[in-house]
């Protein structure tokens, strides 16, 4: 007589091993696809209030000289926020005439910045968040406010 448990466990077997072997080839056809995310170089901007220039910043920390195509300049009184648009890394006179116009510090904000790296493709940059300080011969210091 025939055991029903191996003709069982011979039918498993058969049917596992004819169900899982198509899927392995299958699987052995498909060709794996590796992603590659590049990272750019360059990491932040700051500005240079000496020289009213937007320098941008490698992620080592070293300043390059890249180029800024674009950002958007936000100046914040207590009575106004003004919006500039510049497409280099100098600041434009208006920004510039604007800013020293000021007689109390004012919080600029330069953001929507995007720079060409050294492959000349184009790259966001974090936003930046400084403190214009006026000079001083625009201070009244008699006159307290």
């Amino acid at each position: 007589m025939v055991d029903l448990r191996l003709v069982r466990n011979l039918f498993c077997y058969l049917f596992f091993v004819g169900t899982l072997a198509p899927l392995q080839l299958l699987r052995a056809q498909e060709t794996e696809t590796i992603k590659i995310r590049k990272e750019s170089n360059l990491s932040k901007v700051v500005l240079d209030n000496t020289r009213d220039l937007l320098l941008v910043i490698d992620r080592f920390g070293n300043p390059k000289d890249n180029k800024i195509v674009s950002y958007k300049l936000f100046v914040k009184t207590k009575k106004e926020t003004r919006e500039f648009q510049g497409y280099s890394n100098r600041l434009t006179g208006e920004m510039v005439t604007y800013l020293n116009k000021q007689t109390k510090a004012t919080k600029i904000f330069f953001t929507e910045i995007t720079a060409k790296d050294d492959d000349e493709h184009l790259v966001k940059l974090p936003d930046l968040i400084d403190t214009w300080f006026p000079d001083c011969k625009n201070c009244d210091p008699l006159k307290k406010k």
